[in-house]
């Protein structure tokens, strides 16, 4: 107190972020009676290393100065347990990688990928970087924020982030775009909530058919105003089969809760064409099937074909349900949209929304396509043997 010229205080919105400011604070300014701690320990640093991908370590003081290690030191922290506390909540935010799979080690190559995902991975803490899931460029980019929102600059890191998912959407890269989102939403979150001093269980990492619905919902929410709440318990799926328009026949096959549920598969032997006409082959089939509600009304249909093949089907079924289309080379959804919220699709545009190929809606769309086209395949060959025997 005797030593004092002036007071000076800053007001921040929770206690994480003033742990954190603290720290730089300290570290920036090497204070006196903050470096000299009153029990044995020696203060505990952030320790962010210079690789191609760097991991997040802790080190004590004197850990420092034996080995002297490169990249970024942060803090000195007050505890072990406040630095545990910031990083397990940061690290929902900015998901780094202890164990990447490519960083060099001193005399030797360049390391192979891990054949397994780290458990971070699994519980999806870590963005991949231990399977190649991830470029170093983006995990830097990642890693740069993390290090701004480790030394107290919120504000900044919103701001890059603000700026990223503006560039993104305006590229049309909308599922990178909604990953950006929610980091700002995360960091939200984090920074308006009190330090919990009891520990939590981490959530376990969905199926790929439970991860897949949910992304679905996600993506029919911004695309169709369809409300996220709107159930994907029963989704079908329809394909057209024939060979020059002979033996022309459509599967419909249902999924539950992302699985295949062959008890509900059913096929419509096309009657009234023998011509080719996709277009008026699924109309026809489409017509029959609204004809059985006592089968349960699907939640979804999943059309194998692109614009042509939705707007056609969208003019024959009543039932208010989404539609949407699944194309070929490379594969690409088509999402009707309308203009106002709700389910009136009679005058919709179309978003064209490529995903990355291990994207697990993608992954669930396609298992859903392939699987009506070899029902309906399976069925076209049964009907070629019996004309052929007939």
């Amino acid at each position: 107190m005797k030593t004092a010229r002036n007071l000076n205080f800053q007001i921040l919105d929770s206690e994480l972020e003033a742990l954190l400011v603290e720290a730089e604070l300290n570290h920036t300014h090497q204070p006196k009676y903050n470096i000299l701690l009153k029990d044995d320990k020696t203060p505990l640093y952030i320790h962010i290393t210079k690789e191609e991908f760097p991991r997040i370590l802790t080190l004590r003081k004197q850990e420092i100065i034996k080995y002297n290690p490169k990249g970024t030191i942060l803090g000195p922290f007050p505890s072990a347990f406040k630095v545990k506390e910031v990083l397990r909540l940061v690290r929902k935010i900015f998901k780094w990688c202890q164990k990447p799979a490519h960083n060099n080690r001193a005399g030797s190559a360049k390391l192979t990928p891990a054949q397994k995902p780290c458990f971070y991975h699994q519980i999806e803490l870590c963005s991949g970087a231990c399977v190649g899931k991830i470029s170093a460029s983006d995990y830097n980019a990642d890693i740069k924020n993390l290090t701004l929102f480790l030394r107290g600059k919120k504000k900044a890191v919103l701001l890059n982030l603000k700026k990223e998912m503006l560039d993104l959407a305006e590229k049309e890269k909308f599922e990178k775009a909604q990953q950006i989102k929610e980091q700002i939403e995360l960091i939200g979150e984090v920074t308006n909530t009190r330090l919990q001093p009891n520990p939590t269980l981490p959530q376990l990492k969905l199926t790929q058919a439970e991860e897949g619905l949910a992304h679905f919902k996600k993506m029919l929410k911004d695309y169709a105003n369809i409300p996220q709440t709107w159930p994907l318990t029963t989704i079908e799926g329809y394909d057209v089969s024939n060979i020059s328009g002979t033996n022309p026949s459509v599967s419909l096959v249902t999924f539950t809760d992302g699985l295949p549920d062959k008890s509900k598969y059913k096929l419509f032997n096309i009657r009234n064409l023998q011509t080719p006409n996709d277009y008026a082959m699924m109309g026809e089939a489409l017509e029959r099937r609204q004809k059985h509600p006592e089968w349960g009304k699907p939640n979804l249909l999943v059309i194998d074909g692109g614009k042509g093949q939705v707007r056609s089907v969208l003019k024959i079924w009543r039932w208010q349900n989404p539609v949407i289309g699944l194309v070929k080379n490379p594969d690409r959804i088509v999402i009707p949209i309308t203009k106002k919220a709700g389910l009136d699709l009679k005058n919709p545009i179309y978003k064209i929304i490529k995903l990355p190929p291990d994207h697990p809606t993608l992954k669930l769309l396609q298992q859903i396509r392939d699987e009506s086209h070899r029902f309906a395949r399976n069925q076209h060959r049964k009907l070629r043997l019996k004309s052929l025997f007939n």
